[in-house]
C-alpha cells in the first residue's frame, strides 16, 4: 500500500507554482513517486470538496489564484486594465461575501475569493468579468478587522489541534499547537497569526491564548461578539507598560503649566449613574444679573495624557470608542487612566479643559471662552440623587447643592426651549437593558425612565459642544465635527403617508421642517403607535457621522456641532481637545497648504471613528438580543400580552408589554394570501393588522444563536380562539373587519402561492402543518452554543424566518435578530438613540417608492440568499451611505461593574 499523502505537502507545492499543475507535475514537484499518484488524486479531490484547491481540467491551483498569462506569470493587481478598488469586506454565512467601496453598488466576491480574507477586513479588490457577470477577487489586506475568535478546542493527534469557531462568518477551522491551556472541548480564546496578509490556502492558523470553560457560559457569546466587531478585552502589553509609567496623582509642577487656571475653589460637581467610574464632565452654574446665567463645563484633559503616535493612542484610535456591554466595560483606554488619573474624582486635583460660557434670560449664548484648568471635584452625584433633590426629598450630602442643582434645572429647561424653536427633534424613545445576577445570568429587561436630572446634564454638555463648534467655525480651523445632513424628502413622504394611515396629519407640504416634525410627533404621545411611528420617523433620518466638513446637525437645530465632552471614551472627542491645544500653543495663522494635509488626515480619522461607533453599537445591540434570547428560552409554549410593533411583508414583530423583549409572528400562520399596504397587512378574509394592535401570543420557539424569537397569536383584542389547525391559530374575525380589500389588492383568484423556498407549489406555504413545537425547545446550555460546524449546516437553523437584508428578504431565509434599543450619545438628541430595529422591512409598501429606500435606509447587514448563477449581476445595490447611529441621542444606562455614563455628550 502506497504511503499516506500530507495534503499541506502539496498545497505548498501549488502555491509556489506559477501555473496550474497536473497530477504529474505535482508528484515530481513534491518529490513523491509514481506509486503515491492514487492518494494524490485522492488528496486533491479532497482539497477540492474543501474549497482550498480549485479545478480546471486536469489541472489544479489554489483557491482565489488568478490565471497565469502565457509566460507563465500571473498578472498583478491592475493587470490588463482592470480596476482595483478598496473597500470593507462583509462575508456572508453561505460563504460568498461584498465589498463596500463606497459606490452605489458594492462589490461581489464569490466564496473562494473570500476566503482570502476575514469579514469586515480592508482589502483591495479587483474588479473582473466572471461569464458576463461582475464580480471581484481580493488581492490585497490593507487593514485587519480582528485579531481574536473564540471556538470550541479540538485535539486531533499528538501536536495538532482545531478550533471551531464561534462566528459563521470566519473561515474555519483554526489551525493551532496542541496547548495545556485547554481540554478537548473547551471553549478557548486563539490570537490570529495572520498579521495583514491575505489568508494561505490552508486556512487560518493562530494560538489558544485562554480557556473559557466548557461550553455553556453565555459570556463565551458576549465575548464572541467582541471579537467579531474588532473589539478586545486585553490591552497590548506596550499599551499597558506606557500606562504604568502614567502617574496616579497630577504633580505639582503640572498644576499650572501652560496657563491653567486654578478652578479648584469652584464647586464643580459630576453627576452619573451610580455604577459609573470614569468621571469625563463637571459642572457648575451661577446667577447673573438680569436673568442670565453663566455655566461652567469642565472636561478630563485626556490630550495631556494620550500624546500622538504613542502606544496608548495608537489603541485608542484603533478601538475609537469605549463599547458597555450588560456584563462589561471595554474602555477605549486602561483603566489607570480612564478611572484613574484622568477621571474628575471627588477631592483630587484633576486636569481638564473648560468651556466657560454665558446665557441670557432667553437661553442664547452670549459669550465663549475656552482655556485648560485645574479642578477639584465638589462631589460625585448619581442621577437618582440629584432627581430627589429636585422633586424636594432631603438626600444626605447633596441638600447643600440643592441651589446648584435648580439653577442647572433652570437653563436647562430654557436651553431646551431654544432648540425646539430652532427645530431640534425630541426622539423621545424608551431605553432597555438586561438585569444579571450573580452568574451573568439574564433575570429581567428593564426600561429605563428618563429624568430631569438627566436632561440637565444632556443640556449643558450640548451647549458646550455646540460653543466649542462655533470657536472652531468662527477661527476657520480644521476640526472633527459631527454632522446630521437633512431627510431625504422621498423618506419623508412614504413617513407621512404613514401616518396618514394611522389617522395622523404630518404638517408641510411634503417636506416638513424639524420644527413641524418635532410638533408632530410631540402629538403623538399617549398613542398606541407612538413609539413605532418614532422608529419609522427615525430611520427616514440621515446617519450621524464624523466629518472634518462643518455643514450642520439636522436633528439638533444647530448650524455648528461636535463632539468635546467624552476624550474617555471617544476619540473624536480626544481629537477636538488635541486641536484646541495645537491652536492655543501655536497662536498664529498657519500656511493653507498644512491646513489642507491636516484636513485630510481628519479625514481618514472621522471616516475610521464612525465605523468603529457603527461596530460598537451593532455589538451593544447583538449581545442585548442574546441576554433577551437567554431569558426567553425556558418560557416556550408560554402566552403573553404584546402589542405589534412593526409590520414587514412577511409577517409581524410584537414587543411582550412586560417583558420589553420583540419576536415575530409569521404572516403565513394567519392564513394564506397576505399583503402588506401602507399602515397594515391584510388578508383576503378581512383580516388587518397594524401598530399599535394589542394581542395575546404563545412563545413557540427561541433561537440563541440566531438571536430569534417566534411566536404564534393566541388571539387579539376582543376576539376569541377558535380551535387550532395546522400548527398556527386561525382566529375567527369579527364582523367589523371582514370588509373587502380595495380593488386590485390581494392576490388573484387561482392565483398559485409560492412555497416558503420560493418554489411556486412546493406545498410549503402558509402554515406548518402539525409542528412539534417540542423541537423549538433548547436543550442544555452545552448544545445550544455549540453552533454550527464549519462548512456544515446549523442543525438548529430555523428557515422559516427570511433574512434579514438591505432589501427584502429571500424566500427560506433567517428573519432579522431580536435586538433592543440603547442610547449612545445623550448630548445630540433630548430623546433616545436610533438603532437598526428587528422587523425594519415595516418601511416597505409595494404601493409606495418611498417605502423601499426607508427599508433600505434602515438595513445595514448584507444581503439575503446566495448567488444564483444566471440570476442578474453578482453586485448589491447600495441602499444609503451613512454610518453609526442615523440619529444622535442621549444615553443613561451603565454597565454591571462599569459606569451608567452611556451615550452621554
Amino acid at each position: 500500500m502506497a504511503a499516506r499523502v500530507d495534503s499541506s505537502v502539496l498545497l505548498r507545492t501549488l502555491e509556489k507554482a506559477d501555473h496550474p499543475l497536473g497530477v504529474a507535475e505535482l508528484l515530481r514537484a513534491s518529490g513523491l513517486h509514481g506509486g503515491q499518484r492514487i492518494e494524490v488524486k485522492r488528496a486533491m479531490r479532497a482539497l477540492v470538496r474543501e474549497g482550498r484547491v480549485e479545478r480546471a481540467g486536469e489541472r489544479f491551483s489554489p483557491a482565489g489564484r488568478r490565471p497565469a498569462t502565457k509566460d507563465g506569470h500571473r498578472p498583478g493587481p491592475g493587470a490588463r486594465g482592470r480596476k482595483v478598488l478598496e473597500g470593507t469586506l462583509t462575508v456572508h454565512r453561505d460563504g460568498f461575501g461584498f465589498v463596500d467601496v463606497g459606490a452605489e453598488e458594492d462589490i461581489f466576491v464569490p466564496p473562494h475569493e473570500a476566503r482570502r480574507a476575514l469579514d469586515g477586513d480592508r482589502v483591495k479588490v479587483e474588479v473582473v468579468s466572471a461569464r458576463g457577470r461582475t464580480e471581484g477577487r481580493i488581492v490585497g489586506v490593507v487593514d485587519r478587522h480582528r485579531e481574536a475568535l473564540v471556538g470550541t478546542y479540538v485535539e486531533r493527534g499528538a501536536h495538532e489541534a482545531l478550533v471551531r469557531p464561534n462566528d459563521p462568518s470566519m473561515p474555519a477551522p483554526v489551525r493551532v499547537p496542541r496547548t495545556q491551556l485547554a481540554r478537548d472541548g473547551d471553549v478557548v480564546t486563539v490570537r490570529l497569526g495572520v498579521g495583514a496578509d491575505l489568508l494561505p490556502p490552508g486556512g487560518l492558523v493562530g494560538e489558544v491564548t485562554g480557556s473559557l470553560g466548557r461550553p455553556g457560559d453565555p459570556s463565551q457569546d458576549v465575548l464572541a461578539t467582541v471579537f467579531s466587531q474588532g473589539f478586545s478585552e486585553a490591552f497590548p502589553p506596550e499599551v499597558m507598560d506606557e500606562a504604568d509609567r502614567v502617574p496616579l496623582h497630577v504633580p505639582p509642577s503640572e498644576l499650572q503649566e501652560g496657563g491653567r487656571r486654578d478652578l479648584r475653589g469652584l464647586s464643580l460637581v459630576t453627576i452619573d449613574g451610580v455604577d459609573a467610574r470614569d468621571f469625563d464632565d463637571a459642572v457648575y452654574a451661577e446667577d447673573l444679573p438680569g436673568g442670565a446665567t453663566r455655566l461652567w463645563v469642565a472636561i478630563a484633559d485626556v490630550s495631556h495624557y494620550v500624546r500622538p503616535g504613542s502606544a496608548l493612542d495608537v489603541e485608542a484610535f484603533r478601538r475609537g470608542t469605549s463599547v458597555y456591554l450588560p456584563d462589561r466595560v471595554l474602555p477605549m483606554l486602561p483603566e489607570r487612566l480612564s478611572n484613574g488619573i484622568c477621571s474628575l474624582r471627588p477631592d483630587e486635583d484633576r486636569l481638564c479643559l473648560v468651556a466657560e460660557m454665558a446665557f441670557d434670560r432667553e437661553g442664547r449664548r452670549t459669550s465663549t471662552e475656552l482655556y485648560p484648568a485645574v479642578m477639584r471635584s465638589a462631589a460625585r452625584c448619581t442621577y437618582d440623587e440629584v432627581q430627589r433633590v429636585l422633586d424636594g426629598d432631603s438626600v444626605p450630602n447633596r441638600d447643600r447643592f440643592r441651589p446648584l442643582f435648580e439653577r442647572l434645572r433652570r437653563l436647562g429647561r430654557t436651553l431646551r426651549k431654544v432648540r425646539e424653536q430652532r427645530g431640534a427633534i425630541d426622539f423621545d424613545l424608551p431605553e432597555t437593558r438586561p438585569e444579571l445576577d450573580d452568574q451573568g445570568s439574564p433575570v429581567r429587561i428593564v426600561r429605563r425612565e428618563r429624568k430631569e436630572s438627566h436632561r440637565i446634564v444632556e443640556d449643558c454638555m450640548l451647549a458646550a459642544n455646540e460653543a466649542v463648534a462655533a470657536y472652531f467655525q468662527e477661527r476657520a480651523l480644521p476640526s472633527v465635527y459631527r454632522f446630521h445632513g437633512e431627510p431625504d424628502p422621498d423618506k419623508l413622504a412614504a413617513f407621512a403617508e404613514l401616518a396618514r394611515a394611522h389617522g395622523f396629519a404630518v404638517p408641510g407640504k411634503g417636506e416638513p421642517t424639524s420644527r413641524e416634525l418635532n410638533l408632530f410627533m410631540r402629538g403623538l404621545v399617549g398613542h398606541p403607535g407612538q413609539r413605532a411611528l418614532n422608529q419609522l420617523l427615525l430611520r427616514s433620518m440621515m446617519q450621524a457621522v464624523y466629518s472634518p466638513d462643518q455643514v450642520g446637525h439636522y436633528g439638533l437645530g444647530a448650524e455648528e456641532y461636535l463632539h468635546f465632552t467624552s476624550p474617555i471614551r471617544r476619540y473624536p472627542d480626544l481629537l477636538v481637545h488635541r486641536l484646541l491645544r495645537a491652536e492655543w500653543e501655536r497662536g498664529k495663522r498657519r500656511p493653507e497648504r498644512e491646513l489642507e494635509r491636516e484636513m485630510e488626515e481628519l479625514r481618514r480619522m472621522a471616516e475610521h471613528s464612525s465605523e468603529r461607533e457603527r461596530a460598537a453599537m451593532k455589538c451593544e445591540r447583538e449581545v442585548n438580543a442574546l441576554y433577551a434570547c437567554l431569558l426567553m428560552e425556558d418560557r416556550v409554549g408560554e402566552e403573553f400580552a404584546a402589542t405589534a410593533s412593526s409590520l414587514t411583508d412577511f409577517g409581524f414583530f410584537v414587543e411582550l408589554d412586560s417583558e420589553h423583549v420583540e419576536g415575530l409572528v409569521r404572516a403565513d400562520d394567519l392564513g394564506p394570501g397576505h399583503q402588506l399596504q401602507i399602515g397594515a397587512l391584510v388578508w383576503p378574509n378581512g383580516r388587518r393588522v397594524q401598530v399599535g394592535q394589542a394581542l395575546t401570543v404563545r412563545l413557540a420557539s427561541v433561537n440563541v444563536q440566531r438571536r430569534q424569537m417566534d411566536f404564534d397569536v393566541v388571539a387579539f383584542a376582543g376576539e376569541r380562539p377558535s380551535r387550532r389547525r395546522g400548527g398556527a391559530e386561525r382566529l375567527e374575525v369579527s364582523k367589523a373587519e371582514q370588509e373587502p380589500l380595495p380593488r386590485g389588492q390581494g392576490p388573484r383568484p387561482g392565483k398559485q402561492r409560492a412555497g416558503r423556498e420560493g418554489r411556486p407549489g412546493d406545498g410549503r406555504g402558509g402554515a406548518r402543518p402539525g409542528r412539534d413545537r417540542s423541537q423549538d425547545r433548547r436543550g442544555d446550555r452545552a448544545q445550544r452554543n455549540a453552533g454550527a460546524r464549519p462548512g456544515g449546516e446549523d442543525v438548529r437553523r430555523d428557515t422559516r424566518r427570511p433574512e434579514r437584508t438591505g432589501s427584502r428578504p429571500g424566500p427560506g431565509q433567517p428573519t432579522p435578530p431580536v435586538q433592543r434599543r440603547g442610547a449612545r450619545d445623550r448630548e445630540e438628541l433630548p430623546g433616545r438613540e436610533p438603532t437598526t430595529k428587528p422587523g425594519s422591512g415595516e418601511l416597505a409598501a409595494s404601493s409606495h417608492p418611498g417605502f423601499d429606500r426607508l427599508r433600505a435606509l434602515a438595513e445595514h447587514e448584507r444581503p439575503s440568499g446566495k448567488h444564483q448563477p444566471g440570476r442578474g449581476p453578482r453586485t448589491r445595490q447600495r441602499p444609503g451611505r451613512g454610518s453609526g447611529d442615523r440619529h444622535d441621542g442621549p444615553r443613561q444606562g451603565g454597565a454591571r461593574g462599569g459606569r451608567q455614563k452611556r451615550g452621554r455628550r
